[in-house]
């Protein structure tokens, strides 16, 4: 994955293998690209329009990630901008925090922990004692470290429905638990 040279150079997660893929991360992350640097890259380089079949996808496997130039570079300024996307913070909290409880409540539809997550794992060759394991008639997937008993989503939900805060702080979280 290679995420690991992205931590500081004597982070302890750089040297463990077992909880990785199995290999040592040494390396440095790659320098970032200006606005110009990008520009420059994709100005010449022409994009299909409209979605792409996945028969042409798999035909066209390259190293370049690029699938398309930012219709904000035709903006004069936009090449100059050190950070040229702005994040909206309070959206991303509640994206993560709605992520964290469904995955740990196990609500349908709501849990990141399926079985399409589980088969990546075995696809990357880490956590092997979390992957899937089939009966004759069905799939199995192991508990993780973070599964919670009955009691346990019983005491989250008590504990959210019994938050009190300012007014107008946030919205009723008792009519959002049942």
């Amino acid at each position: 994955m290679g995420h690991r040279k992205y931590l500081p150079r004597h982070h302890h997660y750089r040297r463990q293998k077992k909880a990785f893929d199995g290999n040592q991360k040494h390396g440095t992350p790659p320098l970032p690209l200006s606005g110009k640097t990008i520009y420059n890259r994709l100005k010449d380089k022409t994009f299909p329009c409209g979605k792409r079949s996945s028969r042409r996808l798999n035909e066209d496997i390259s190293n370049d990630y690029w699938k398309r130039i930012s219709a904000f570079y035709e903006l004069a300024y936009w090449k100059k901008l050190h950070v040229r996307h702005c994040l909206d913070v309070m959206h991303i909290e509640k994206n993560v925090l709605m992520n964290i409880i469904g995955t740990l409540l196990e609500i349908p539809g709501k849990s990141k922990d399926g079985l399409s997550a589980r088969l990546d794992l075995v696809e990357m060759n880490i956590r092997p004692e979390l992957a899937p394991m089939s009966d004759e008639s069905r799939t199995y997937i192991p508990a993780a470290c973070y599964t919670l008993s009955r009691e346990e989503k019983v005491s989250i939900c008590r504990t959210l429905s019994d938050l009190k805060v300012s007014e107008g702080y946030s919205s009723n979280f008792r009519s959002l638990i049942s």
